[in-house]
Parts: C-alpha cells; structure tokens; sequence
C-alpha cells in the first residue's frame, strides 16, 4: 500500500526547501504518493457586506479598490500555482514520476493549518511536510507550522528548517 504524503506549499523558500527534503528522503521508494498542497487565502465577503452605505461613500473610490484586491488575490493564485508546477518539477528531478505526484488547491475556508488538517484527515495522509516558517516568517517556529504539530493525529509531521 502506498504512503500518502502531503507537502504543504506556500511558495516561500521554506516551503521549497521542504520539498526538495521530501524528494531527498523517497529517492527509491516505490509506493509513494505525493500531494503538493496549497491554501488560497481568501478576501473576506464581510469587508464589503459589513461595511455601512456611509462607511463606503466615506472611502473613495471603495468599490475600485475592491476589485483591485481580487486582481491581487488572482495574482498571487498564479504564482502560487507556479510555485506548485516548480516544486513538481523538483519532485521530478529527483526521479519521482509524475503520477504519483499531484496538486491540489483549496480555498481557505477555516484557516490554513485547519484546513490543512482537514484535508489529510479527510484522504487518509500518512504524513505531513511543512516548512518551519512560511511567507510571514517568524523567529522560531511559524503559526501554521505550530497548529499542525500540535493539532495532527494518527499521522507523522516533519517539519523542514
């Protein structure tokens, strides 16, 4: 039966780096499955919907820069995906086939490690690869990689510095 690995990709370095770890320790093995996985963050609907009339006509040119934020997040969901086809390359290179690596992007819907969890509890992952840190950085050890050490049952976490 073959292990089900999830690679948790924000399109930071870290990220990379853990891909390339992941590449380095399945050189060889056989039953291997590998989901390149990212969290599309989204722009809430309640910053437009909570906002009052007076609020609105307050800002101007509210309704504009709105639509620039949705020309940003579509913006970053292509570079994110590019990250994705990168880091399947890097799998690849390391002699991974190609069809036992696969990309899945999902919208945020609870936060990003929750939804990270949900996921491989969802499809049964048998470990998770995060980055220490992700695109916000922090000093020691990042948010989303914190909650998904602490939070994830029945599977292994590697977390790569």
């Amino acid at each position: 039966m073959a292990k089900k690995i999830l690679v948790a990709i924000d399109g930071s370095e870290p990220s990379m780096k853990a891909v390339r770890y992941v590449g380095e320790t399945v050189l060889g093995c056989k039953e291997i499955e590998i989901t390149l996985f990212s969290i599309l963050p989204e722009i809430p609907h309640e910053l437009y919907k909570g906002l009052s009339d007076e609020l609105k006509q307050m800002i101007p040119g509210f309704e504009s820069k709105l639509g620039s934020l949705a020309d940003i997040r579509h913006l970053e969901e292509g570079e994110l995906r590019k990250a994705l086809e990168e880091a399947k390359g890097v799998l690849v290179s390391f002699g991974i086939p190609e069809d036992k690596i696969e990309i899945k992007v999902k919208r945020k819907k609870e936060g990003v490690a929750r939804d990270i969890l949900r996921e491989v509890e969802k499809y049964g992952y048998d470990t998770i690869v995060v980055g220490r840190r992700g695109k916000a950085g922090a000093f020691f050890i990042g948010s989303v990689s914190t909650k998904v050490v602490n939070n994830a049952r029945n599977c292994a976490v590697w977390v790569v510095d």
